[in-house]
């Protein structure tokens, strides 16, 4: 088994901590305030440093959009694999809570790709737009499978890979079918992770499955069996 070389060992390790303590300050003050030399200070690396690893601040966001893009593309991914042999209704259910969960476990993050952009940034197409699709495929697997567009893809094995097409690339009916059905998960746990739901007493997990049962319903493939067939993953709340 090859070593990895200590000085590649230790480039990484401090990569991996510029983003953590990145994340951290964007959690507590918001992405728009972002210091590559704040982080710096924070790590007790000079500023000097801190640029042989990130040209800018724009050029650390775009890192940390890919990563939590391809976070969140993970977390759906593991939703799809726990249910291989699932009716459509089971795996858009399940695609759904997974998004929730991803996003109440990650605010900030999910602030981030899908909240209010950062001003005087411009993400590059070319690097953030696949990881994007790469996030959304699942949807824009059950979108296709409702339409009669395709089949479901076998996934008897996890590992298969999701289609490389966005929403955009999707046939007119599939693909406002996906933006139905996103801007509802979207629009539900946006209002949770900014708060706008805290005053009216209602239970925000219950009344995102709630409304997500009914959009399967929609979709014209909810089946009464599968409607507690699929808990709620890990860390949802």
């Amino acid at each position: 088994m090859a070593v990895t070389p200590r000085r590649e060992r230790n480039r990484l390790a401090t990569l991996a901590e510029i983003k953590a303590t990145a994340r951290a300050q964007m959690a507590e003050r918001g992405a728009a305030a972002l210091s590559l030399r704040e982080v710096a200070r924070q790590m007790g690396l000079s500023s000097a440093a801190i640029y042989r690893y990130f040209a800018d601040r724009d050029a650390l966001v775009t890192a940390l959009i890919v990563d939590a893009y391809a976070d969140l593309a993970a977390a759906l991914d593991a939703a799809v694999a726990d249910h291989p042999d699932a009716a459509l209704a089971q795996r858009f259910l399940a695609l759904a809570l997974a998004y929730r969960a991803w996003a109440v476990g990650h605010p900030a993050g999910y602030a981030l790709i899908l909240g209010t952009p950062i001003p005087g940034y411009q993400a590059p197409d070319a690097i953030t737009r696949p990881a994007a699709h790469r996030a959304m495929a699942r949807l824009v697997e059950v979108a296709l499978a409702a339409r009669g567009e395709a089949s479901p893809p076998d996934r008897a094995e996890p590992s298969a890979e999701p289609l490389a097409v966005g929403l955009s690339d999707l046939p007119p009916a599939a693909r406002a079918l996906a933006l139905a059905g996103w801007g509802q998960m979207h629009g539900l746990v946006a209002l949770e992770i900014f708060g706008h739901l805290d005053a009216l007493g209602d239970d925000p997990a219950s009344l995102y499955r709630r409304e997500m049962l009914a959009f399967a319903d929609r979709l014209g493939v909810g089946h009464p069996r599968d409607r507690a067939a699929v808990p709620a993953p890990a860390g949802a709340v």
